[in-house]
């Protein structure tokens, strides 16, 4: 057996004196084949899977409700933070949203788009799609690329990119002053401010395993968040990992890592445990790992 694990985040973006050890994933890292990349693609692109479903149409075929629509956009509520003359995107880690008023959103914007080719589905409280009855024509930002970030600039591209523009302002419009919000803001939450249009190619490789519990916290700089899921991790995941090399289950493992300061592929065969010579050293210490300052 040969797994592979995809884990956005691995290396995370908190600052080096923020990483702690984890002599599990230090072994493995010293002991086996480590290939750095300054690429830092998203999960979704990785690999190339140019010709394939997207995203989108994945999870319209996974959700039941592929018939519903040719063509889908993933459609993720956020959060615009005000700061200045910029607007900070803000997506699902940060804030929570029920059921009941994800519906109550997706009602009001089903409401208002009737007719347009548009229908709003909320697959999830936090995770939307929009079907639509033509190709959107546009090419989008991931919202993990610009959490914290100014939206300046990264709103749709392309040959339609004024009318999404357009339907990007009309739903703030339409939640400004939604009831959902008014409570959300008198139970002092984070309002709802709009939706981030948005899709990128499925993962292709389904013998893979994504394991996301380090990507949201990298990507916000939740020092302790990434801390505790990493740590959990190294007991769960990567001491597990190593015993069943040694014993002999496992012939090897790989981990691939994505986002982030860097991409790398580390491939761990079971010979390459006895590689005593090879010291396990700290994350931020690794030969190609960059500094914070310089992700």
């Amino acid at each position: 057996m040969h797994p592979v694990f995809l884990i956005p985040g691995l290396f995370p973006e908190i600052p080096d004196r923020s990483v702690p050890r984890l002599p599990h994933l230090e072994l493995a890292l010293a002991r086996g084949q480590l290939v750095l990349s300054p690429n830092r693609s998203v999960l979704e692109e990785w690999p190339d899977a140019a010709g394939g479903r997207s995203l989108a149409e994945r999870m319209a075929h996974e959700a039941g409700i592929a018939q519903e629509a040719p063509h889908w956009l993933c459609a993720d509520p956020i959060h615009l933070q005000v700061e200045g003359d910029a607007l900070l995107l803000l997506e699902r880690y940060s804030f929570s949203l029920s059921t009941e008023e994800a519906q109550a959103l997706v009602a009001v914007l089903n409401g208002h788009f009737e007719g347009h080719g548009l229908k709003f589905f909320p697959v999830t409280p936090t995770a939307w799609l929009v079907g639509l009855q033509a190709p959107p024509r546009i090419q989008t930002t991931h919202p993990l690329r610009r959490v914290g970030r100014n939206i300046d600039g990264f709103l749709p591209q392309g040959e339609a990119a004024q009318h999404w523009r357009s339907v990007f302002n009309e739903v703030q419009m339409l939640f400004h002053e939604h009831p959902v919000n008014q409570n959300r803001e008198a139970r002092r939450e984070r309002a709802i401010s709009g939706v981030w249009f948005w899709d990128c190619p499925a993962v292709a490789d389904r013998e893979a395993r994504v394991v996301d519990s380090l990507r949201a916290p990298s990507a916000y700089g939740d020092e302790i968040a990434w801390q505790e899921a990493a740590q959990q991790l190294d007991r769960e995941l990567f001491g597990p990992l190593l015993r069943r090399l040694k014993s002999g289950e496992l012939e090897a493992v790989t981990l691939v890592a994505l986002e982030g300061r860097c991409a790398a592929r580390l491939t761990l065969a079971r010979w390459q445990l006895w590689r005593f010579w090879r010291r396990a050293r700290p994350l931020t210490r690794l030969s190609g790992i960059p500094a914070l300052e310089h992700a």
